[in-house]
């Protein structure tokens, strides 16, 4: 399937930009970060044992972070530094304190002769290093010794400070437990582009992985479950599952550890412990926390928003100021992260102690729209806010903050909390104008569980679709904001949420190289910062992502494949590779891609049916792997149209950052390019009325003759939607009078349950049509409970219509 990183960049090591020109004549510049300010100079500093390391006689923090450098540098050139109390006019690398520069802040400035790193602080000086550790070869980043190597630096002046005090990434362990060496990677990783948080997930429905010694049986029953659901959500009804035990813990020792490492690399850790919602793993140890202690409950298996949650009753705060008090000796964080989202209320309006705790409290029902999220409350909601508020004071009175997910912001804010902002950038844009301090982590751009490529060849994910390119794009404060705003989003951070992430090499598939336009929105001004200069300096990082033994996706170096279709213009053929200046080469007959196929140097009409396949090319060289992709150039290819029902999902590609339903013209069903089993992506969803067809109507401009139409739709009753159960044709001359000219009931072979995508034809004696209608029968109904997970609707539904790609010959 996937070409291995390690061949690839092996391949890419000859025809890499760096390699074009010899390197005692060409300096690059490939840090990520961006510098904010970076004035290129000629010339090289070169390193070997002659070399002095100076380091201020009264800073012991600075001298770790420069015997550090030297160990690594050791490590992998076999160069040893020579300490020494001044350079004494020999090459040296002199660390100098200054006093009045910011806490982050550091100015690196490189000769011939000198390498001198100044900051004000640890950190400060740290960035220095990670920045002259991305002036040398990625082998740096390695455990061996590489003598090969050039190991120099090129000249330069660089002075740099982040735009944003909070540059994490967020770690979900819940859903499935990772081991506690990656934990120790995975820092590493945020240190290298000069991020200084790591969000640390540590409870959920799935799993309770922290050890509280107060509460043992958090981890001896919370940390475990019995199984875990097997594919995507919606795939099976009823819900698959592997029969395998999942658990695992860290211990108190093991977090300590980490929070020390991570500390050594300016990297604070930020233990999240939900609540009230997100209980299960919790309430199965302890079930008195809940507001009905009579029911079972089990550590989840599968994934979603649950019912159960946490009472807010006394023994349940006296449970919470315990775990509190422990974790605050674990994590030295000013901030602790308490959840706060998706918490249902049912159990809370159900429960005769929550109600009379509501009237004890005199909370009610908004009668007018809050003002700060301009929505009405229910006292159920301000209850969540009592929560929350109770236990944020608990922790003030330790010294410590709460940060929460943007639902905190139901019911009223907590007086000090900060707002991680998930759902969108709403959240945090209404906390900064109420005076709250807001991190930006908003779906799409920060949501790196997300596909990144095509979901056809992509492994399974959540759903949605955020490129590189979209990621690297989110401006998190844009330069018209209200001045309040400008001063309280304090940051931004990338999340990954693991339900469909097993392994460690999947958590680095999805965050890498993602997590890098995430830095450098985070470091750089939004002024510097350019797509075109990122995805140059990228190439470098990829080897250091190889030398580092880590997996990202390899999108980079593939081509995507894009159509659209402008106001009343045809259908056309987009190619885009992210790798600098590569060629692209294409063929439309299915044959493989050479350095003699086709150039691609524009969008072109999609003309007719094309097997599309095409790939980037470098120097003669194939960079990634090979891009395919039939097209299907018909009579409707790129037209607009009109549906007599609206679209509940629309999966269409297409726009700068490749966004889904970006595209108001052609959407999922005249773009050229059908549906597939994989995933939803390119579908389109209709919820069709019993009795009431789709009808899908297209202009075809002048009178055209038509004998054939297909079309696809999607077989799955988990998801509620089953395949057409039928098709008829109709044309007019003028858009008002219809004549139906065929008419054919089909019949699908489907399984019990799964996934299925069917394509269906109807031909016809030829006729002339100006305007065409294609109606389209659901597929009959689907049982409450039996076809699709029970809820509080019906006993019986009719199924819903997934559709993709309506084509006419």
């Amino acid at each position: 399937m996937k070409k291995s990183i390690s061949l690839l960049l092996l391949s890419l090591l000859m025809i890499a930009p760096s390699c074009q020109k010899p390197k005692e004549t060409t300096n690059e510049y490939n840090i990520v970060p961006q510098p904010n300010q970076l004035v290129p100079k000629e010339g090289r500093f070169e390193l070997n044992k002659q070399v002095r390391l100076v380091t201020p006689s009264d800073a012991s923090e600075v001298k770790k972070v420069a015997d550090g450098f030297a160990e690594q540098l050791k490590q992998t050139a076999g160069i040893s530094l020579t300490e020494a109390e001044s350079a004494d006019g020999k090459p040296a690398i002199s660390f100098v304190v200054q006093e009045d520069m910011p806490k982050e802040a550091y100015r690196l400035s490189v000769t011939p002769t000198l390498i001198t790193v100044t900051a004000s602080q640890p950190n400060g000086f740290f960035y220095g290093v990670q920045t002259i550790y991305q002036l040398l070869p990625p082998a740096v980043y390695g455990k061996k010794l590489n003598k090969k190597a050039d190991w120099s630096v090129p000249a330069v002046e660089i002075e740099d400070a982040p735009r944003f005090v909070h540059r994490g990434l967020m770690l979900d362990v819940c859903r499935h437990y990772a081991p506690i060496e990656y934990i120790y990677k995975f820092i590493d990783l945020l240190a290298m582009n000069k991020m200084n948080v790591f969000h640390w997930h540590l409870t959920d429905d799935q799993g309770w992985r922290i050890e509280i010694k107060k509460y043992p049986k958090l981890t001896e029953i919370g940390s475990k479950r019995e199984k875990t659901l097997v594919d995507y959500y919606y795939v099976n009804y009823p819900q698959v599952f592997d029969g395998i035990e999942h658990g695992g813990y860290y211990t108190q020792e093991q977090i300590k550890e980490v929070v020390a490492y991570a500390a050594s690399k300016y990297i604070n850790v930020i233990p999240e412990i939900e609540m009230p919602g997100h209980a299960l793993a919790a309430l199965a140890a302890y079930p008195e926390l809940s507001c009905d202690s009579t029911q079972t409950y089990k550590v989840c298996p599968t994934w979603g928003v649950f019912e159960q949650v946490f009472c807010p009753s006394e023994t349940t705060f006296k449970f919470f100021e315990g775990v509190m008090d422990e974790v605050v000796e674990l994590f030295p964080s000013e901030y602790i992260h308490i959840g706060g989202d998706e918490c249902p209320k049912t159990a809370w309006k159900n429960s005769a102690f929550c109600q009379q705790l509501i009237r004890q409290l005199g909370l009610k029902d908004d009668v007018t729209p809050s003002k700060v999220d301009g929505v009405k409350h229910s006292k159920e909601d301000k209850l969540q806010s009592y929560f929350v508020t109770r236990m944020e004071k608990y922790l003030n009175g330790k010294g410590r903050n709460i940060i929460g997910w943007d639902e905190i912001l139901e019911g009223g804010l907590a007086p000090n909390a900060t707002v991680l902002s998930w759902r969108g950038v709403e959240g945090g844009m209404n906390a900064a104008k109420a005076g709250h301090n807001a991190i930006m982590a908003p779906m799409p751009y920060a949501y790196l569980d997300f596909y990144q490529e095509d979901p056809e060849i992509a492994p399974t994910t959540i759903g949605g679709y955020t490129t590189l390119k979209k990621t690297y794009s989110y401006n998190p404060v844009p330069d018209d904001a209200d001045e309040l705003v400008k001063k309280h989003i304090i940051g931004m951070q990338g999340n990954l949420w693991r339900e469909y992430m097993k392994t460690s090499d999947r958590v680095d598939y999805q965050a890498f190289p993602r997590a890098m336009a995430i830095a450098e929105t985070g470091w750089t001004l939004d002024a510097n910062k350019n797509w075109k200069s990122f995805c140059e300096r990228m190439v470098t990082e990829f080897e250091r992502l190889e030398v580092m033994d880590t997996k990202p996706c390899l999108n980079f170096f593939d081509v995507n494949v894009n159509t659209h279709a402008d106001k009343n213009g045809p259908l056309m053929v987009l190619l885009e590779t992210f790798y600098p200046n590569a060629e692209i080469r294409y063929t439309t007959d299915g044959s493989e891609p050479t350095n003699g196929s086709a150039l691609y140097e524009q969008p072109f009409v999609l003309e007719g049916n094309i097997d599309l396949k095409a790939a980037a090319f470098k120097d003669g060289k194939m960079l990634g792997k090979v891009t395919h992709k039939p097209l299907y150039g018909n009579l409707l290819a790129g037209k607009p149209f009109t549906v007599n029902y609206a679209m509940g999902w629309t999966g269409d590609i297409f726009g700068e950052n490749d966004v889904l339903g970006a595209d108001p013209t052609t959407f999922g069903l005249t773009n050229g390019k059908r549906g597939n089993n994989a995933s939803y992506t390119p579908w389109s969803s209709f919820a069709i009325v019993e009795g009431k067809d789709l009808e899908f109507i297209v202009n075809l401009d002048k009178p055209t003759e038509v004998s054939k139409v297909i079309f696809g739709s999607l077989f799955n009753p988990a998801m509620r939607m089953l395949p057409a159960g039928g098709i008829a044709v109709e044309v007019s001359a003028d858009g008002q009078q219809y004549t139906q000219i065929a008419e054919k009931t089909l019949k699908h072979d489907c399984p019990e349950t799964g996934r299925i995508a069917f394509t269906d034809s109807i031909e016809f004696e030829p006729a002339q049509a100006t305007f065409l209608k294609v109606k389209i029968k659901n597929g009959g109904t689907l049982r409450n409970g039996v076809n699709f997970e029970k809820n509080n609707g019906p006993e019986v539904i009719p199924a819903e219509l997934w559709i993709d790609e309506i084509e006419a010959y």
